[in-house]
């Protein structure tokens, strides 16, 4: 069996007989159907709608959970350049209390916190060679003014009781990425502590 047919007028100037009457044509009738039926699919009811977009929530939740597990916590890294030679210099006592401040003073586990310091590094600061360092300090979120000049106070200590870099000679940029995902941002602070 075929489908139904209906007979259906066609009139106007492009369907009009030789005999100019309107002439009638049977075409196949079709029921008005969702793109579901007419895929082979039950029609979607709200129930299985509502159904249909928990699922994909909980699937999200679900994937969103799975890629926070994957990257692990988000750890504050300092990192830490000088000119000063390391040799014969106890670095451990060094990281050990550059990491104990950052995780003291951000306010994150010490469990989560990067230290890398590295010496003999060609710098020059206002002109000279003399003993200096640069550092930097990642952290999503935890960062502002008040927090980063104990920082930049904190570390200054560390290398000038252990290295032997006067503060002045000092810099530390942060960049806190939680405050702004769209771009890092940084700011470069210098000797903040002496003030």
């Amino acid at each position: 069996m075929g489908q139904p047919m209906v007979q259906k007028r066609l009139e106007g100037p492009g369907f009009q007989s030789l005999a100019h009457r309107p002439t009638l044509v049977e075409i196949p009738f079709r029921h008005s159907q969702s793109p579901e039926i007419e895929r082979g699919r039950r029609p979607a009811t709200k129930q299985r709608r509502r159904k249909r977009a928990a699922t994909a929530g909980a699937e999200s939740q679900q994937a969103t959970s799975r890629r926070k597990k994957r990257r692990g916590p988000r750890m504050p890294c300092l990192n830490v350049s000088t000119n000063v030679n390391l040799e014969g210099v106890d670095t451990s006592a060094i990281l050990a209390e550059a990491s104990k401040a950052v995780a003291n003073i951000i306010g994150k586990p010490e469990a989560y916190v990067m230290v890398v310091v590295k010496g003999s590094v060609p710098m020059a600061f206002g002109g000279t060679q003399e003993p200096a360092a640069y550092g930097e300090l990642v952290s999503i979120g935890g960062l502002n003014p008040d927090v980063n000049k104990k920082l930049s106070a904190g570390i200054a200590s560390i290398l000038e009781s252990k290295l032997s870099v006067p503060k002045s000679r000092f810099y530390l940029k942060f960049h806190d990425s939680k405050a702004y995902p769209a771009q890092e941002h940084a700011q470069c602070l210098h000797a903040l502590h002496q003030e």
